[in-house]
Order: structure tokens, then sequence, then C-alpha cells
């Protein structure tokens, strides 16, 4: 018969083993899992459903609020339907995959840098530019632009597609959203909302414009096409470029 101590115990040692692993999810409403990360991780509310495990000091913490603009504030009280496909505007590092596509590209894209892109816009060599999975972009295919449209990101690449480092792992660029990687038949964009991943683990796909340069510059000499690391939403005053409408 198990005595008080010994129930005490197993609670602490399971509480111990329930910590969440590295970009795992780790709070938001309606969340039963544990709201603590592995050591190295901490969890970062990225919005009011979804918290997620990110690097930082704090070994096993609990959700942290996520400071957000006035603009971004006026735009979270959003339905809970809509939740999962609404930008993450404001928000923290998310583990992405990165394809590209455009000319010469294995699918016979064409000049991805063009004007008939999803947002309507495209950007001036040097200026790099991507699409995003539609869970980011905010709307679907023949819906025009999303509120996706016109936000920028610190991509920065870490392994290959089978977990291993590349060459150039810690290589970082800054993109500008102008198209819609769709989730129809395509897995790698077909994440259910912010929180979802595809099959590489990551919550957003960014497809680099082969034609404004960003695919170049954040593979450079690794050898692959499709890899994975982290995206950061930032200020569109770090990226260098010019929209052209």
């Amino acid at each position: 018969m198990f005595t008080k101590s010994m129930i005490l115990a197993v609670a602490a040692a399971s509480s111990a083993y329930a910590q969440q692993a590295a970009y795992a999810q780790c709070g938001g409403q309606n969340f039963q899992g544990s709201t603590t990360c592995v050591s190295g991780y901490h969890c970062v509310a990225q919005n009011s459903y979804y918290s997620q495990c990110i690097p930082g000091s704090g070994s096993g913490s609990s959700p942290t609020t996520k400071v957000t603009s006035s603009a971004a504030s006026k735009t979270s009280a959003t339905s809970k339907a809509a939740a999962s496909t609404s930008p993450a505007t404001g928000s923290g590092t998310y583990k992405a995959s990165f394809t590209e596509y455009g000319s010469n590209d294995q699918n016979n894209s064409g000049n991805c840098n063009v004007p008939t892109t999803a947002c309507g816009f495209y950007t001036n060599p040097g200026g790099y530019s991507a699409a995003v999975s539609q869970n980011e972009f905010g709307v679907g295919p023949g819906a025009g632009a999303g509120p996706g449209c016109g936000t920028c990101w610190r991509l920065t690449i870490e392994t290959d597609s089978s977990g291993h480092a590349v060459s150039n792992a810690g290589n970082s660029i800054i993109v500008q959203v102008t198209n819609l990687c769709p989730a129809s038949g395509n897995p790698l964009c077909a994440q259910n909302g912010l929180g979802g991943t595809n099959q590489y683990g990551a919550n957003l796909n960014f497809d680099t414009c082969i034609d404004s340069g960003a695919s170049k510059a954040l593979f450079g000499n690794s050898g692959v096409g499709l890899g994975v690391g982290t995206a950061v939403q930032v200020d569109c005053k770090l990226w260098s470029g010019t929209v052209v409408h």
C-alpha cells in the first residue's frame, strides 16, 4: 500500500520527467500538457493559444508573456477559429524549414520576383524575399494578399533535412514575405496553425525566392536545397531592399 510520502515522491518524479522538448508546445488555452521546458529552453507565450519552448535561460521555466506592440495587441482579440491561420505578429522564435523556388527550380516555377505574387508586389534584387507557409500567410490560394504580406523575418539555417549540421550553420538572412506557400498538396506548408509542424518538425516553412537572391544567400555553398533552422520576425527597418508594386 502506498504511503503518503511514496505518492508525493512518484508525483515529483513524474513532474521532473514531464518537461517539454525544444520548440515543443508548453502552454496556451486548453493546453493540458506540461508547462515546463528542458534545460536551456524557456516557455514563451506566442499568443493566447500557443506557448513554445525556445532557447534561453531558465531550466524548466513556466510560460512568460511575450511583450507585443500596441498594433499587435489590437489584433489579438481575434476569434479562436481564426487563430489557426492568423499571422504571428510580434512572435518569438519558430523552428522553420527552408526551401527555394523560382527560375530554374525543379518544378519550373518561373521567375518568383514578379508583381503577380499573392501579395501583389516584389522586391528589387538585393532585397531578399520568400513565400511563407499558409498558417503564417493568413489566407489561402486565390484570396489575395494575406496579413502576412510585407512582414520581415530573420532566417537562420542550422541543419539539412536529415538533421546534420550544414557547412554554413548559423548563416542568417532577412527576407520580406511576398508570396504564399499553399497548404493544399504541399506537406511542407500544411502545418495546422502555428502550433503544428511539418514533416521536419517546423512550425513555419519559408520558400526562398531564387530570383531575389535569397536562396543563394541563405544556402550558400552548403550543397542542400532544403534546410532547417529558426525564424524570428523582425522590424522591416532591418531589411535591405525596395518594394516594387
